[in-house]
């Protein structure tokens, strides 16, 4: 009797062991060989569950995303105070515990900018969806007044946005030191201007 292969669970599988080789390796220098050395398979199994080394970066940040949404979520469930949680949603772009996750996200992202695929792109609105949904109900959480309801979906996508904005901003200039200092600014002073209307 044939085994039967489960093919979402094994690409997970092999995503997952190659996390440390992809986290700590330069990605134009991570070669088909590299990567199936490290997973312990052989090309062959490689591309039955990959098409190449970006839909296998692709594979990670999703599962990685995936627990760390779900981390995300609990966390900002146990705070209590409207400006400390737009603070920890905003901490992925600078806290040291996510720098693994960072890397493996600007991966992604370059990729998905210039080779994008239907489910880069499904998985990219899914989680912008999902953020904007918590920022949404962070923003409702003291006024749930008709007014506030009818702009929040709006703030929360403009808040995403500018985060990631200066986050790009901050990287992509040299930067990266000041990434805190600046998202938590543009955040204080959102909220204390949307707090005094």
């Amino acid at each position: 009797m044939a085994i039967v292969v489960d093919k979402a669970k094994k690409r997970q599988t092999i995503a997952l062991a190659c996390k440390e080789l992809i986290v700590n390796e330069d990605i134009r220098s991570l070669t088909i060989s590299k990567i199936t050395k490290h997973a312990g398979i052989g090309k062959g199994s490689f591309y039955e569950y990959f098409e190449n080394k970006e839909d296998l970066i692709f594979e990670l940040a999703r599962n990685l995303m995936g627990e760390y949404n779900a981390l995300m979520e609990i966390k900002l469930s146990e705070t209590d105070n409207k400006l400390e949680k737009l603070k920890l949603f905003a901490s992925f772009f600078y806290d040291y515990k996510y720098k693994d996750l960072r890397k493996l996200y600007n991966e992604f992202a370059a990729i998905s900018l210039v080779t994008p695929s239907k489910e880069m792109q499904k998985f990219q609105m899914d989680c912008f969806n999902l953020y904007s949904g918590w920022l949404e109900q962070i923003l409702l959480e003291d006024d749930a007044s008709l007014e506030m309801q009818a702009i929040s979906k709006q703030l929360s996508k403009i808040l995403i946005s500018s985060v990631k904005g200066i986050y790009i901003t901050c990287v992509s200039t040299g930067n990266s030191d000041k990434v805190e200092e600046e998202i938590n600014s543009f955040i204080e002073f959102s909220y204390k201007d949307g707090s005094e209307k």
